[in-house]
């Protein structure tokens, strides 16, 4: 009896060992499927609130321009002068002070990079015929900032954006990210140094498709109607319509439906800044 006692006991252990087994290893695959999806050009996830989750990872909204609970002391906002090779140029824009408010002081003047004219200021890549495009007065200086860094003791800690998603105000600064169709806007500036307009409709059908998704036929509008003032302009970069793609997992994967870029005169009520400090 006794022998029949302990066997039965052996019995149940091994049961509970396989038992923990099995969940460390769901656990581990569970968290492997984790690091391929963060992997993925387009740093996709299982749910929609995982995908939140990854976009405010190290990131911190504004609330009229204060932020809560800062622990960065006081620290500068700078814009980089993209052309300059060696020991790049910065200018002065602002500055959060040690209990998180945030004063954005724009230089009445300063030295442009480029010209209007330039392609290389549009920073979307998503006009695919140049000659959808026509400028005025193109030979016009021109300087553009899509983002601001944020600096501390002559180090930069992270940066900033503007506008009114956390998803977008990352996709549209980030280059393997344009494409998304997160819906919202990024506001950024625009200094010319005299009056100046880009304009133009492109619009496309194109076959497109993610890492893990099958290719759809997506409808591509794109809008640029920029009419530039001398001097400081804010420029609104709009997600409009989206597609949603089937991932092979079941991941989120989207392509964006119409880009619209306007000049506005003043920040909409609902733009925060976005604060995302360097990974470490």
């Amino acid at each position: 009896m006794k022998h029949l006692v302990l066997i039965f006991g052996i019995l149940v252990c091994l049961s509970c060992n396989e038992k923990t087994n099995s969940q460390t290893n769901e656990v581990a695959s569970e968290t492997n499927v984790t690091e391929i999806s963060e992997k993925t050009e387009i740093k996709e996830s299982t749910d929609t609130n995982d995908q939140d989750d990854w976009y405010w990872k190290n990131t911190q909204m504004s609330t009229n321009n204060s932020f809560k609970n800062w622990e960065h002391g006081t620290v500068d906002l700078v814009m980089v002068y993209r052309y300059t090779q060696n020991n790049p140029e910065t200018l002065e824009v602002g500055s959060i002070s040690n209990d998180g408010i945030l004063q954005l002081n724009l230089p009445e003047t300063i030295q442009t990079e480029t010209k209007v004219g330039n392609i290389a200021n549009l920073v979307f890549y998503d006009i695919q015929v140049m000659t959808s495009l026509r400028s005025h007065n193109p030979e016009t200086g021109y300087f553009g900032k899509t983002t601001m860094q944020v600096v501390k003791n002559g180090t930069v800690i992270g940066n900033m954006t503007l506008g009114n998603s956390v998803q977008v105000t990352y996709n549209l600064t980030n280059q393997s990210t344009l494409t998304m169709g997160d819906e919202g806007y990024l506001i950024w500036w625009v200094y010319v140094d005299g009056p100046a307009s880009m304009k133009g409709t492109e619009e496309t059908t194109n076959t497109v498709r993610r890492d893990g998704t099958n290719p759809i036929e997506a409808e591509n509008t794109v809008i640029y109607d920029l009419d530039y003032k001398p001097g400081w302009n804010l420029v609104k970069t709009e997600v409009i319509g989206k597609y949603n793609l089937e991932h092979e997992r079941g991941l989120n994967a989207s392509w964006f439906k119409k880009h619209e870029h306007t000049v506005i005169s003043e920040i909409p009520r609902d733009a925060n800044y976005f604060f995302r400090t360097l990974n470490n």
